[in-house]
Formats: structure tokens, sequence, C-alpha cells
């Protein structure tokens, strides 16, 4: 049964007085308030809910010291930045509030005995500052995914393909297995590209990257080198297992209609293959001279055709 994840405000201990005005206080500003009785029911349920704010009491039925849970709550990964908010029961305790707040485990801390509008008010600034840092790394995030996508496949792009290569040359030596990439283009596509409209073209490039992505597995990363020059990086293949790849691949391109019934559009694909063992002398550079060379094979011997070999070969 899937988990369901909701954005909840949650507290532990909190009376039921308070409990009620928070929870009317922030039902109206659009979050879902949970109170738990006890440390143990917090720590079992609070895993169902997407937590934006913890209230905790300093007063708890089956936990003496709050620096315990709050050290247990910090341990998690998922509350790990989540803002945490002592309410004291009566007056504050100086010397707590003090050793809480040095400790960097809380984020604020209140007496009970505060309005429920101080209250709310403390919790806002949190969750408004929380949201701000949210919509800031999802910005990153997608200014990070289109820095590294090609814009009309949606693929990976050159520069990732570079710097990925690099990363994966490097691991298979530590990690010792094999490595395996192909480099495959549309035959005669730049001919009939500019007979059927740029347009339409991209919309084979785009029919291309589904393709390559419905028949390669997700640990595989397809990368748009240039044109209609797709690489591919198939971690964990030798050259018998890549091989099978490739020939599924020039298959599916071969079978596809890329135009309409009405209008049919078919091409076929040649690929170059290049095998890569740990034990090999090579560099990002090489191994894209290679793929090169065995791409061009293809296209000069037929087309339509895999042309592999094991890296160590290509420059004999």
């Amino acid at each position: 049964m899937e988990i369901e994840t909701r954005r909840a405000v949650t507290g532990v201990g909190l009376p039921n007085e308070l409990t009620n005005n928070i929870h009317q206080a922030l039902n109206y500003e659009g979050y879902e308030f949970i109170n738990f009785p006890s440390v143990q029911e917090l720590l079992s349920q609070i895993k169902n809910y997407r937590i934006s704010l913890i209230f905790v009491y300093n007063i708890l039925p089956d936990l003496k010291d709050t620096n315990e849970l709050c050290i247990l709550l910090r341990s998690q990964q998922h509350l790990e930045t989540v803002p945490i908010i002592i309410i004291s029961h009566g007056e504050e305790n100086r010397e707590e509030k003090v050793k809480m707040l040095t400790s960097g485990l809380i984020d604020s801390y209140i007496s009970s005995l505060a309005t429920t509008e101080e209250i709310i008010a403390y919790a806002k600034v949190f969750l408004q500052r929380q949201q701000l840092e949210e919509e800031l790394e999802q910005k990153n995030e997608l200014l990070n995914r289109l820095s590294i996508t090609d814009e009309l496949t949606k693929l990976y792009n050159r520069r990732y393909l570079i710097s990925r290569l690099d990363e994966e040359l490097k691991k298979i030596k530590r990690y010792n297995y094999p490595l395996s990439c192909l480099m495959l283009d549309l035959d005669h596509f730049k001919a009939i590209n500019d007979s059927i409209g740029h347009a339409k073209g991209d919309i084979v490039l785009e029919q291309l990257a589904e393709l390559i992505k419905k028949n390669t597995r997700s640990i595989d990363i397809a990368c748009r080198y240039g044109g209609d020059e797709i690489v591919i990086i198939l971690s964990f293949t030798n050259l018998t297992g890549a091989l099978e790849v490739a020939q599924r691949l020039r298959r599916k391109i071969e079978e596809h209609n890329f135009g309409t019934l009405d209008k049919p559009l078919k091409f076929s694909t040649s690929i170059g293959l290049v095998a890569v063992e740990p034990k090999d002398a090579i560099d990002v550079d090489l191994l894209l001279q290679a793929l090169d060379k065995q791409l061009y094979e293809a296209k000069n011997t037929g087309r339509n055709k895999v042309c592999a070999r094991m890296y160590r070969e290509c420059f004999c």
C-alpha cells in the first residue's frame, strides 16, 4: 500500500486548548495540523506526512528529555531541516531555552502563555522561509536540468556527455566492470530533412529520442552529440550485450513510421559500437574518435548496420 504524503504542521504533546487554537489558525492558512499525544505515536506516524514544521511541548508523557527527541528527529534525513519550535509549559525555562537554541537542534522556543497570534506569527516566519527555500531549490534544479539537457530531444546534451563519460571511464577502472558505447545517426537524414523541412525533421528527432528511451535501460545514458547523432553509454555491458542492444535499436528504428499513415516516413540507422575494458588506456576524446570511426565504417559499408569493436582494436 502506497503511503499518502501530505504537507502538514505537526505537534507532539500539546495541550488540547492550544491544539485547537493552532489547528484553527493553520487550517485558515492552508496547512493540515496534526497533534500527536505521545512521542511514540509521532515517530510511528510522521512518515505518512510531508512535514513543514514541528511543535514540541517540553513536557511529554513518554519522554523526559525534550533534547533527546530533537536529536532523534534531526537524525532522520527527511526532517533534518524541518523547523522545530519548542513550546514550554508556563513561563519560559531560560536555562533550557539557551541550551537548546545554542545546540542548533531547534529554531525557536516560546512560552505556552503566549497568544495564539504570537505562536502562529513565529510559525509563519519559518513556513514562509521554507517555502522560499523550496522555490529556490526547484529553480536551481530546473536550471541545472536545462544546462545538461538538449532542448529539442530532452536527451542529455553534448556537455553532459563529455562530463559523464569522464566519470564512467574512471569508475570502470576503480570498480572493474565493462562499459560499452553506441554512436548512431539516421541514414540520409540530412537529405531528407532538407526535402521535408526542418520543422518535420525536428519531429523526427523527437520521435527518435523517444524510441531510444523506450528501448534502453533506465541506467543507460542517451545524449544528443550533434545533429542527428546520438551517443548512448551502456554501463556494466560487454561487447556481446551491447551488440544485442544496438541490433534491437536498429530494428526498432527501421520498423518505425516517423510520418503518418497517409504519408509514411521511414529511416534506417547506422551504429558504431565500442566496448571498453578496465585495463584499456583510454580517455574521452579517444573513445569518441573510436565511436566516430565505427559509425562511419557502418556508413561506408552499406548503412543500416552495426559495426562493433573492442576499443583496443580501434587504432591498430
